[in-house]
């Protein structure tokens, strides 16, 4: 595996799209997660996140206890392939706003890196001198 997934990657937690937001928020409270998958857990159909719960179903005034997490779900889901260099990553991610990113092999989902991962490893490599140099070369 690649250099992108060794370092970031954490497992995929899916759920059925017929779910309620209320129950795809209890699952990510005991999971200790951000985000979601929707559907197929390699191939889902899209990505539930705390921003949607925030913008589509709590400002818009949408019941999560009968809302099905696919009407609030993103539906385009950008990636990253795990071969790509990490910087590949924290480009995706600022170009795109995003807070999770998954990451693919082949077409399929084998992960996800969000920016709680991210800071964790560069708190982790900012305590090295060598790991920030070896950073900056990479992000050059």
């Amino acid at each position: 595996m690649s250099e992108t997934a060794k370092v970031l990657m954490r497992d995929v937690v899916s759920v059925p799209s017929e779910t309620t937001v209320t129950e795809v928020a209890r699952i990510m409270k005991k999971e200790n997660i951000g985000s979601i998958f929707v559907g197929e857990k390699t191939r889902p159909d899209g990505i539930f996140t705390e921003r949607d719960l925030a913008r589509k179903i709590v400002a818009e005034g949408l019941d999560p206890a009968v809302t099905p997490v696919s009407a609030a779900m993103t539906r385009k889901l950008i990636s990253v392939e795990s071969s790509e260099p990490l910087s590949a990553v924290f480009r995706c991610l600022a170009k795109g706003q995003f807070r999770h990113l998954p990451i693919t092999e082949g077409g399929l989902i084998v992960g996800i890196v969000s920016l709680t991962d991210l800071a964790k490893v560069l708190g982790e490599m900012a305590d090295d001198e060598k790991y920030m140099r070896s950073f900056s070369e990479e992000m050059s």
